[in-house]
């Protein structure tokens, strides 16, 4: 067996690399999810300013036994990187596991790096206990983050997507790019949720957008194909970009759709914001689909005015998803 570096940049080798990654999580979750061949290529091989990716994989001759996917951060949690490792099923219970976290922690370390963390997707909806968990627990990781992994199946009926005007405020929609005239406004609100989304315990930064960042995102989510729906509120008196939320996906892999963010501005919380920008932009996003999908979402348990709103709007609870970190 051999430990294989991947840069995405060989078409077959990164094929073999993302399917088994892509096997693992269709076997194990009941809505798949995650980005598709190509986004993730884009991903990997793509210069960006505030990641890179690249991979592992443990390879007996010709087959794939499983792999690591690694993200390290580059302007902040730069003493972070994360993993995502993925072993076929038919390979469990050989050390495959180990042996790729062991190659990651060489890794990590040789890069400066001193937390290792990883979300374990396959968490039950209530314990989070999965066999993920139990190889983390057992290699020395401390569970310190915990997120509600809810789904809706679209299309839901017209009578779920009741609008919620809320007088004062008005409401203002977009696509892939964010409008010039409200460019420095969604930096401040996407900042905010980056500082005020629930974190647990876990050793985390908060991303401070730029304009030159939110443009970026974009040029590099279209460079994967993908695309975005925006609503968001303004409020009439002031002119302020009062709250937001996203949802998005890709035709390659159309029956998985994204919640993104959602988040109200501090000053304009307790007006019922949530749910009047959520409901218009999920109108507008199943408006084009051509086929039934699923729409993911993820939520700390402690956040129960976003569960309130995603309830209202008919999503069900699937998995929990565990963030889990071991200190280098």
């Amino acid at each position: 067996m051999r430990i294989v570096t991947v840069d995405g940049r060989d078409p077959d080798v990164f094929k073999q690399f993302f399917e088994v990654r892509e096997t693992v999580r269709r076997e194990e979750l009941e809505f798949p999810v995650g980005m598709g061949l190509e986004e993730a290529r884009v991903l990997m091989t793509g210069q960006h300013s505030d990641v890179r990716a690249d991979g592992l994989g443990l390879v007996d001759g010709e087959t794939w036994l499983g792999i690591a996917w690694l993200d390290w951060w580059l302007l902040d949690n730069t003493e972070t990187v994360e993993v995502e490792i993925a072993v076929g099923r038919s390979h469990r219970r050989r050390g495959v596991a180990s042996r790729l976290l062991d190659a990651v922690i060489d890794r990590a370390r040789a890069d400066g790096r001193r937390i290792l963390s990883g979300f374990d997707l396959t968490g039950d909806a209530v314990t989070g206990d999965s066999a993920g968990a139990a190889f983390a627990e057992a290699r020395g990781f401390v569970r310190k983050h915990a997120e509600l992994h809810q789904v809706l199946e679209l299309p839901v009926p017209e009578t779920q997507l009741v609008d919620q005007p809320v007088p004062g405020y008005e409401l203002v929609q977009w696509r892939e790019h964010a409008p010039e005239v409200w460019l420095e406004q969604f930096t401040e609100l996407l900042s905010g949720m980056a500082e005020d989304v629930p974190h647990g315990d876990r050793t985390v930064e908060a991303t401070r957008w730029t304009p030159e960042l939110i443009r970026e995102a974009e040029a590099r989510r279209i460079a994967q194909g993908r695309f975005t729906y925006t609503t968001a509120v303004v409020h009439t008196q002031s002119g302020e970009l009062a709250a937001y939320t996203q949802m998005g996906g890709t035709p390659r892999t159309p029956d998985r759709l994204n919640q993104y963010d959602t988040y109200v501005r501090r000053s304009h919380r307790g007006n019922r914001l949530g749910i009047a920008v959520k409901a218009p932009n999920l109108r507008a996003l199943q408006a084009d689909l051509a086929q039934p999908a699923a729409l993911h979402t993820w939520n700390a348990p402690e956040n129960t005015p976003m569960i309130a709103v995603n309830d209202k709007l008919g999503f069900r609870p699937v998995a929990q998803r565990t963030l889990w970190e071991l200190d280098l």
